[in-house]
């Protein structure tokens, strides 16, 4: 029997949220759908409309809210953070203390970073399921035991599918952004042998098609395709998510286009989790009107962006250099705290949604003139809230939201644009306002010692290469030490560069080659050689190198004249990029 009685005016509404459109268009994944189409199309377009740098202000606008809606809905009223103590509070604490280990191990913070990404696309199947269930129960589908079980399978599936991408031994077909780029976490994946990853994911996409098959099989013939069809999209955005990339990267299908393309999965990442966001405000906007917890859309968006962007921004700027930290917001602070925050938030999201519980079922599946204001929800139930907390995380919410749109805004404006069109002054000053707010960065200082070296002056160049790795040591500020040192014939100076660069990465190519030179200017030929041996076998395309190193076996040092040129040093690159 259908909940919401006959057919009627309240019987239509009961099927829905919101209404249709922004039902389809928010909770069921309609705006990523759109996002998909576009990218496809026009990827290079968006990318440079929408640059990476403006991910900040996506995030400021929709993820940071789903995380403050997740605060509001345990911790504002007593009863409740009662209720979910030994989340609200115990496992909190776990995590807190987790992430300062983390700032003090890049071990054990590479590991909190790869159980976000592999619980991540966990928790937006189990999000995706749940809503579709939703849809199935309030629109009165039967769903018998088999049906419910293929449905769910079919999600369990798909994530398994990310899972074994994920965790390859070389895992390039995955949802998640796998190079880092300066960051010192990185995944640890499992390293399933990739021979045992192609079978398995063979097999579980026949399996999920199948399950797919048997869950269609039971609801068509008890139900509409228009009482289907919510659930019918969520099945589609799970499958755009998570399983058509997974096996599109997995089989070399289609890679051509920017979803699915491994070049763009940061890219493609952030677009999912914008949709996810905002499909949990949907329904969590639905929860608090529907329950008594909020009468306006505006107070609760405002009440629940303030409080997770203060869960975003307060951490990473207690924990910011020269404060109690020591890692740079760009080289890994940034990306610890986004881990921790986002396991937090499934711990709670996972204690606190589930349909079997007969207060949200209230809410969730009854129609709203059943649902509306049950008495567990009450405006009057418990205790009222601590009057200093609300002013408290207004405050810091607030000084989070100006810090954000200043850093985006002094990033892109006041420091890269500046430097581009060669406004020094106004570089530096912009350098100094992000450090304040805790957004310094080695790139900064780099980039401005790039410049300092394309205008001739190498001293100035130096110092600033000594404050970028003073801040946080890379690879490519040791590459640009060692260059400025060989201006100024100081070569073994530059052979200490060099090393320094090869200690930090191994596997640049670059940072061998110049070693080698170095080394050959002092007329060392057996380390010489042995860096250009590196060098070579890391870069077996570079003929230049193989050359050098032919010569180095006829044990003569090469005369500076007569040098083959070296490769053009690295971007710096821009931080967090």
């Amino acid at each position: 029997m259908p909940f919401g009685g006959p057919p009627g005016t309240d019987r239509a509404r009961s099927r829905w949220l919101l209404a249709p459109i922004p039902d389809l268009l928010l909770g069921c994944g309609g705006v990523y759908a759109v996002a998909f189409v576009v990218l496809s199309v026009a990827g290079a377009q968006v990318r440079a409309a929408l640059p990476f740098s403006v991910v900040p202000l996506l995030y400021l606008v929709t993820s940071a809210p789903h995380y403050g809606a997740t605060l509001l809905r345990v911790y504002e009223r007593p009863e409740d953070r009662s209720s979910y103590a030994i989340f609200a509070v115990w496992i909190s604490a776990a995590l807190a203390i987790s992430f300062v280990a983390g700032l003090r191990s890049i071990s054990i913070g590479s590991w909190i970073l790869t159980i976000y990404l592999t619980w991540s696309p966990w928790h937006y199947s189990g999000q995706n399921y749940g809503i579709a269930t939703m849809f199935l129960r309030r629109r009165g589908v039967e769903v018998t035991p088999l049906a419910k079980r293929a449905l769910h399978a079919s999600f369990v599936l798909s994530f398994a599918l990310t899972f074994l991408a994920l965790h390859g031994q070389a895992p390039a077909a995955t949802y998640a952004p796998q190079g880092l780029s300066g960051m010192v976490y990185q995944l640890r994946p499992i390293g399933i042998p990739m021979s045992v990853v192609g079978v398995a994911m063979n097999v579980t996409a026949v399996l999920y098609a199948l399950s797919l098959a048997v869950a269609g099989v039971q609801l068509a013939p008890r139900s509409s395709f228009r009482d289907l069809a919510p659930s019918l999209a969520l099945v589609a955005s799970q499958a755009l998510w998570f399983s058509a990339p997974a096996l599109a990267r997995q089989w070399h299908v289609l890679t051509s286009l920017d979803p699915f393309s491994v070049d763009h999965a940061l890219y493609t990442f952030v677009y999912i989790a914008i949709a996810h966001a905002v499909q949990y405000l949907w329904i969590t906007w639905y929860f608090a009107r529907t329950s008594g917890r909020a009468s306006s859309g505006a107070v609760f968006y405002g009440r629940s962006l303030l409080a997770g962007i203060a869960l975003w921004t307060v951490p990473a700027l207690v924990f910011a250099p020269g404060l109690l930290g020591r890692l740079p917001f760009d080289a890994g602070l940034s990306m610890l705290v986004g881990a921790v925050v986002n396991l937090h938030h499934f711990v709670l999201d996972g204690a606190i949604w589930k349909l079997r519980d007969g207060r949200i079922a209230r809410v969730l599946i009854r129609p709203a003139q059943e649902a509306a204001v049950p008495p567990v929800f009450s405006a009057e139930a418990g205790a009222a809230p601590r009057r200093w907390i609300w002013p408290l995380v207004s405050v810091a919410g607030a000084l989070s939201v100006a810090v954000t749109l200043l850093s985006v805004f002094e990033d892109e404006i006041g420091f890269h644009r500046s430097l581009e069109r060669g406004d020094l002054a106004r570089a530096e000053s912009a350098a100094g306002h992000l450090a304040r707010i805790g957004r310094d960065s080695s790139a900064y200082h780099l980039e401005l010692a790039l410049y300092e070296m394309r205008n001739g002056r190498r001293g100035d160049a130096l110092a600033r290469v000594d404050r970028s790795l003073a801040l946080h040591p890379t690879t490519s500020a040791w590459l640009l030490k060692g260059q400025l040192f060989e201006a100024e014939d100081r070569w073994r100076d530059a052979i200490a560069a060099y090393r320094s660069a090869v200690a930090l990465d191994p596997s640049s190519a670059f940072a061998h080659y110049r070693e080698g030179l170095a080394w050959l200017r002092v007329g060392e030929i057996l380390e010489a050689r042995r860096a250009l041996s590196t060098a070579a076998m890391l870069a077996p395309d570079r003929p230049e190198i193989e050359q050098l190193l032919r010569q180095t076996l006829r044990a003569r040092p090469v005369d500076a004249d007569r040098r083959p040129p070296a490769p053009p040093l690295p971007p710096a690159g821009r931080p967090g990029g």
